[in-house]
């Protein structure tokens, strides 16, 4: 294997606010476990070369501080990056301080740091590992796939920054984009008390599409669950054509809805035509804000299909079985409507919802996923629950069928465990969800794991599926992720490459 090795590219921020993450509590504090949120973004210089920028927080209450003068603490932490392309491994080390403290006792905040990696176009697995130098402890590795996929010759639209503030570089550094330095926003939620959206994002290669002239540049906020565009967040500007320009703007989220959503950014032509696009995600959470009543007081059902679903039992069932597919927004109005007996107002929402995922044909999108709850409520129904109340059932009615399902009933010292592979979900690549069963005769699998965005994850899964062997209150450690293989264990094998 052939290994290169980067010039040190980095700059360090410090950031002294409290981070937008609920932490652990004191216990997980006191062991002084290093939390890391990491961000990655990537663009292009045409004609010259790709590169990756990865932004790596870390909490200050997590990390151990080392008195290294009278009075004075720092923190220390090595960050370790790979990226491999078929037989080929480039790599950095680098060590980052944090900012000096003079008491321990009352760390707050976050520090960060940037780095930039230029690479060819292709598709790399990227692996980070980090170790607190000052604990000696080694977080386990994480690996991700980065494809820098920048066609000279076609427009593009890069990677969407998030980011906080942002400033006009006196001293340019290497992470310095089109004059200015960025505070980039690592974790992308959004609290209650934040009212304030900032991006950034580049557009490559307009001219390719026109000599000369304008082009259309749509930028909105949609729902991950189903891709509905949020009414009052849909902007569109007009530019130049040129070889590189740059989208740099805040939206005003005062009013946005707690939820799961995609910032999108559009390339149309003249014609509106769509070009190309990219998204970012990000969560919101602003409980003052609820459905609008007044969006659907307004819809006259009279001779559409929900008309005739008349009796309030089978409407009930029907907002059940959609909960899937809810936004959050959507699913807090539909529980309290469950409350009432109000049947128009429910024919009302029915209507409304498959209205927003299929406007050319509801009734069509709407008899399809019933015969979808038809096969979960058969293939996933346990002794206690309908197939659609069971977390298989739930994931199926969410992302659809599995590319790959692979199942170990009977795995020496494992609980049953299922483990499910999308190919695509969204713009999401490569993504599992891993279910146990206690007790396989119930058929009552629950997911235990999950690399999805907003679904369940956890590091330790592995440890769950064999606790079989020791019992549940066995624990091989804070920072053991992996169970230590004896013969035919499998679980961590297939997860990596299910087959």
């Amino acid at each position: 294997m052939k290994y290169n090795t980067f010039k040190e590219m980095k700059r360090t921020i410090a950031i002294m606010m409290l981070l937008l993450v609920a932490f652990a509590g004191q216990a997980q504090v006191k062991a002084k476990k290093l939390k890391p949120y990491l961000s990655t973004t990537t663009y292009s210089v045409p004609g010259m070369t790709s590169y990756v920028e990865n932004a790596i927080a870390f909490d200050c209450r997590s990390a151990v501080y080392k008195e290294f003068e009278p009075g004075r603490f720092k923190a220390t932490v090595e960050i370790t990056t790979v990226f491999r392309k078929g037989e080929e491994a480039t790599f950095s080390k680098v060590a980052l301080d944090s900012p000096v403290v003079t008491d321990t006792a009352n760390l707050s905040g976050a520090f960060i740091d940037q780095q930039r990696f230029s690479l060819d176009s292709g598709e790399y697995e990227m692996e980070i590992s980090i170790t607190d130098m000052n604990s000696g402890v080694a977080l386990p590795s994480e690996t991700i796939t980065v494809n820098l996929d920048y066609p000279e010759d076609t427009p593009a639209v890069s990677d969407i920054l998030l980011f906080d503030s942002f400033t006009k570089a006196e001293t340019p550094s290497a992470c310095t984009k089109s004059g200015f330095d960025f505070l980039p926003r690592v974790y992308p939620f959004y609290g209650a008390n934040e009212d304030k959206l900032r991006f950034y994002a580049e557009l490559y290669n307009s001219d390719k599409v026109y000599e000369d002239g304008q082009f259309l540049v749509n930028y909105f906020i949609e729902t991950v669950e189903s891709s509905t565009k949020m009414k009052n967040y849909y902007f569109s500007q007009r530019y130049d054509v040129k070889k590189v320009d740059i989208l740099l703007n805040t939206i005003d989220i005062k009013d946005l809805p707690s939820g799961n959503y995609y910032l999108v950014v559009e390339m149309r032509d003249r014609s509106n035509n769509l070009i190309c696009s990219n998204s970012c995600f990000f969560q919101r959470s602003n409980p003052e804000v609820t459905y609008d009543m007044g969006d659907l007081a307004g819809i006259n059902v009279a001779n559409t299909f929900v008309s005739e679903i008349d009796n309030i039992d089978t409407l009930r069932k029907y907002l059940r079985y959609i909960e899937p597919l809810c936004t959050e927004m959507e699913r807090d109005y539909s529980v309290n409507l469950l409350k009432t007996d109000d049947a128009l107002t429910m024919q009302q929402f029915l209507f409304n919802f498959w209205s927003a995922r299929s406007p050319m044909n509801p009734k069509l999108a709407f008899d399809d996923y019933l015969a979808a709850v038809k096969r979960v409520n058969m293939s996933f129904k346990t002794t206690t629950f309908p197939g659609y109340r069971t977390d298989r059932g739930y994931v199926f009615l969410k992302y659809g069928q599995p590319d790959k399902i692979v199942e170990s009933p009977s795995e020496p010292g494992a609980y049953p465990y299922e483990i499910w592979h999308y190919y695509t979900i969204g713009n999401q690549r490569n993504k599992r969800f891993v279910f146990m069963a206690k007790d396989a005769s119930a058929n009552n699998f629950q997911l235990i794991h999950s690399d999805v965005i907003g679904e369940v994850n956890n590091p330790r899964w592995q440890l769950e599926v064999y606790s079989r062997i020791y019992g549940q209150g066995y624990d091989q450690g804070v920072d053991q992720t992996e169970y230590e293989k004896g013969w035919g264990s499998h679980a961590g094998d297939l997860y990596n490459d299910p087959r």
